[in-house]
Formats: structure tokens, C-alpha cells, sequence
């Protein structure tokens, strides 16, 4: 942010403090809670550009970071609630309040749990005991997220119901981080639990929302069937293949013509290429995940007599999606050779 950029917005707190001093000497319960979620804002631009205002120590407020501005922009909005007492004293200004409180909570706890957690964009689990954290600090990325659920499912919104589901998937990918490193295996099977329970969730709001959440749904997907196969076994295996072929709903035609109607040509490029990567990636596991399905079919008719039935079923599917593999290598290569030509 440039230097004028940072007095400007020193400026603004300034007077909507002085606003709110005067309002709150007032009584004015709307205009206070407007302030506080004004105050919220500024909060939320220094915590994203790590703004130095005019007047304020350099060291400090790199020490300080973002976590810190997102949890005053928390609690400017805890302060508007307050002041409000309850919702019957202005239901349209509490419930804004509420899904900015909702939306800053679970930046905050994204926002702790990437600085705490090493490649916490990803599902992949930690392994190294010596990267657990603290019940505290588990406390402080977990509490956030779970009080942003909590609060967006009270809204009832359609907006409201995205974000819970949205606030599920990432306390989802907290949990399916967490659970191999726990001190015991009570802790273990209750951070599992944990994070299937939201990945389920998430997964159960997307896949009946799937249109124009696309991406989102394959992801969370994808996520969801690889804590499944972390898991291990026949039956986990199984559910994340089928968890993965749900995602066919994604790419298909109904998906394809809501993707025309909703969006710009240029938009629309773009959704294509980002749903062309994604088949490459949710075939790569369907394909991983039959393969290894199949050797432990493959070992159970093993363990069984000649004459008892022998099942080949993932067999057969793996066979299959290797026939389609090759056809559609074949019909691509026929199409850029004659475009060549």
C-alpha cells in the first residue's frame, strides 16, 4: 500500500472513531454497529497488505502480523453485537453483523492454521509427532472456523448455507492434517472422526450444489477421496472411488450448458481449462484407486478356493477406464494430425 494509500486510511479510522464516540455517548445501536463494522474493514485491509500507518513502530507491526488486525476486525463486530444487546433491537443490522463476524472468524482461522500447519493448502497429512501443535493453539485455529459455522448456519441463507459448507471444508483439512500425529489413539480416531464428519458436510451441501460450484465440488472431492484412501483397506478404498466418480456430475452436459448461460466468452475459456485439468486429476485417482483396489481383489481370490466364486469387478472397471484411456489418446491424435495437415 503506498504512503498515501496508509494516510488515507489512518484518516478513516480516525473519524469513524470519532463517529462512534459520538454515537455510542447517543445510544444510536444502528449507526454504532455500521462503525464497528466500518473499523472492521480497516482492521481487514492492514491485516491484507501489513499496512505501516503514520505514527506506528515498523517492528511492531510486522511482529503483530495479520492474525492480529483480524482479530480487532473480530472483535469490533463482537463490540457491535454487544451494543446491540439482541437481534429484535434491529434484525437486518445484527444479521449483517453476524455474516461479517461469520466471514472474518473463518479468515482468521484459515489465517492461523497456514501459519501453523507447513503445506496446509493440501489434504496430505502430517506424520512428524513433533509438529503437533498445543491443545491452545489447535484452540484457536479450530474455535474461529467452528464459531463461523455455527454462525452462518443460524442465518439460514442461501449465501449462509454456502459459507457453513465452506467453514466445514476447512476445518475439514485442519483435521485430515492432524490426525496421524496424535499423542494416542483416542486422539487419533477423535480428529479422524472430526474431519470426516466435515468433509461429509461440505461434500453433502456441494454435490447437491454442484452447478456453478464446479471446481469447488472436485476439489473438496478429491480431498474428501484422499483421506478415505489414507485410511486404507477395501472399504475405504471403495468409498473413495465412489466419492470420486460423483464428480462426473461436474462435466456433464446440464454442467456444460449452465457453465454457457452463467458466463462471458473469455470467462468461459477459462472454466474449460480449469475443468480439463481437474478430469486429468480426478482420472489420475480414479485410476490409482482401481489399481489398487484390483491387486487387493486379486489377493482375496487368491485366499479362496478354485471352485468358490472369484469376483473381478474392479478388474473389469480398471480395464475399462484403460480402454477409454487409449480410445480418447487415439481420437486426439487423430485430430491434431488432420489439423496439421
Amino acid at each position: 500500500m503506498s504512503h498515501v494509500s496508509a494516510i488515507m486510511l489512518a484518516s478513516a479510522q480516525f473519524w469513524f472513531s470519532q463517529g462512534l464516540d459520538q454515537f455510542t455517548a447517543g445510544k444510536d445501536l444502528r449507526n454504532i454497529a455500521l462503525l464497528r463494522c466500518n473499523l472492521c474493514q480497516c482492521c481487514k485491509i492492514r491485516a491484507n497488505t501489513n499496512v505501516i500507518l503514520p505514527g506506528s513502530s515498523k517492528d511492531h507491526d510486522k511482529k503483530s502480523n495479520a492474525e492480529t488486525f483480524l482479530q480487532k476486525a473480530v472483535d469490533h463486530l463482537v463490540s457491535a453485537h454487544e451494543a446491540m444487546g439482541e437481534r429484535d433491537a434491529d434484525s437486518l443490522t445484527w444479521d449483517m453483523v453476524s455474516e461479517e463476524l461469520a466471514a472474518t472468524l473463518l479468515v482468521l482461522g484459515v489465517r492461523r492454521r497456514q501459519s501453523s500447519l507447513a503445506g496446509s493448502g493440501s489434504s496430505h497429512p502430517i506424520f512428524l509427532p513433533g509438529l503437533r501443535l498445543t491443545p491452545g493453539a489447535e484452540k484457536e485455529i479450530v474455535e474461529p472456523m467452528e464459531r463461523s459455522c455455527k454462525i452462518y448456519e443460524s442465518l439460514g441463507t442461501a449465501h449462509a448455507r454456502h459459507q457453513a459448507a465452506a467453514a466445514h471444508y476447512q476445518l475439514a483439512m485442519y483435521f485430515s492434517k492432524v490426525w496421524t500425529c496424535q499423542r494416542d489413539e483416542q486422539k487419533t480416531r477423535d480428529k479422524l472422526a472430526a474431519a470426516f464428519k466435515h468433509f461429509g458436510l461440505a461434500h453433502q451441501y456441494f454435490f447437491l450444489n454442484a452447478k456453478g460450484n464446479e471446481s469447488t465440488f472436485i476439489v473438496l472431492s478429491l480431498d474428501f477421496s484422499n483421506l478415505y484412501a489414507a485410511v486404507s483397506g477395501e472399504e475405504c478404498l471403495g468409498k473413495a472411488l465412489g466419492i470420486s466418480l460423483d464428480t462426473k456430475e461436474a462435466f456433464s452436459l446440464d454442467a456444460i450448458s449452465a457453465a454457457f448461460e452463467r458466463l462471458k466468452p473469455s470467462d468461459l475459456r477459462d472454466w474449460f481449462n480449469n475443468m480439463s485439468t481437474l478430469s486429468e486429476n480426478v482420472e489420475s485417482r480414479i485410476m490409482k484407486l482401481l489399481l489398487s483396489l484390483t491387486k487387493l481383489e486379486k489377493d482375496n481370490n487368491s485366499k479362496l478356493k478354485k471352485d468358490s466364486p472369484h469376483s473381478e469387478k474392479y478388474k473389469g472397471m480398471y480395464r475399462e477406464v484403460l480402454t477409454h484411456k487409449m480410445k480418447s489418446k487415439i481420437e486426439i491424435d487423430g485430430s491434431t494430425h488432420l489439423k496439421e495437415q
